[in-house]
């Protein structure tokens, strides 16, 4: 239990650094590290230290700015207990393994990709550049540990199969509907996913959840008025929530898959 409430307040905490990155990285002339302390983006007062503890403090402060009374959007709680429970959900499913800390690693990349890309139709090259750094890194150090060369090169491939492979869906997607079918960012977002997650089943299984999410979700925005067909729709959320799936039930879907086919 000791551990469990561990994995959560590094959550919390984890989230509201989040919250900075989601804010800051879409905007020219703003860092992680600059200004130091984040404001009140309504009336730009720094916050202080006691308003700026994860999810109780916005609870504290019903919502609102303890300056200006300007309300706080609900993103900010939502993404630090969004944290917290994924945290607590890779815990559980994991333990303290090192697969544990490549997980953490790779959901923490994801919740800010999965926001921007919702808010700003982006997805930061800091972000994704970080990212391979950190997976090289970490399924390095578990290649070594288990003494296996073959699980760094899966991952070295998943992470040119999965550019080349939605690469390759981007072209032919925009040769069919005469216009961009999707944008680079998402094809860095898939060979991250690949570094992460592996070739083959897992970039099948991705690509598969995240066009059947992408399918619903835009039929029920263009269906509930609140998008055209027209419009454009970030594909990211849908390739990170996918990847998430696949992290932790890819193995129990492929089964199935399989079964259901008659190959098992």
């Amino acid at each position: 239990m000791d551990m469990q409430l561990f994995v959560v307040s590094l959550g919390l905490a984890m989230g509201s650094f989040l919250n900075v990155c989601i804010y800051r990285i879409p905007r020219a002339g703003m860092s992680i590290h600059s200004p130091r302390r984040s404001e009140c983006p309504a009336c730009r007062e720094p916050i202080k230290l006691v308003d700026n503890i994860p999810l109780v403090s916005y609870l504290l402060l019903r919502g609102k700015c303890r300056q200006c009374q300007a309300k706080i959007s609900v993103m900010y709680p939502a993404v630090e207990l969004a944290t917290a429970l994924l945290y607590l959900g890779l815990f559980l499913h994991l333990g303290s393994t090192l697969n544990f800390v490549h997980a953490l690693i790779f959901v923490t990349l994801l919740i800010p990709i999965t926001v921007i890309d919702a808010r700003h139709y982006i997805i930061p090259n800091v972000i994704i550049g970080t990212g391979m750094l950190l997976g090289v890194f970490i399924v390095s150090l578990i290649a070594y540990q288990r003494g296996d060369v073959g699980y760094l090169l899966t991952r070295l491939i998943g992470a040119v199969a999965g550019g080349t492979l939605l690469w390759l869906v981007a072209i032919l997607g925009g040769a069919i509907l005469r216009k961009t079918a999707m944008g680079g960012g998402d094809v860095k977002l898939m060979a991250l996913n690949g570094l992460f997650l592996g070739a083959w089943p897992e970039l099948a299984l991705v690509l598969a959840f995240s066009a059947i999410g992408g399918a619903v979700i835009g039929s029920l925005l263009v269906l509930s008025g609140r998008k055209s067909r027209q419009s454009p729709i970030p594909y990211g959320p849908f390739l990170a929530v996918a990847a998430v799936i696949v992290l932790l039930w890819g193995e129990l879907f492929w089964g199935r898959y399989l079964q259901w086919v008659g190959w098992h």
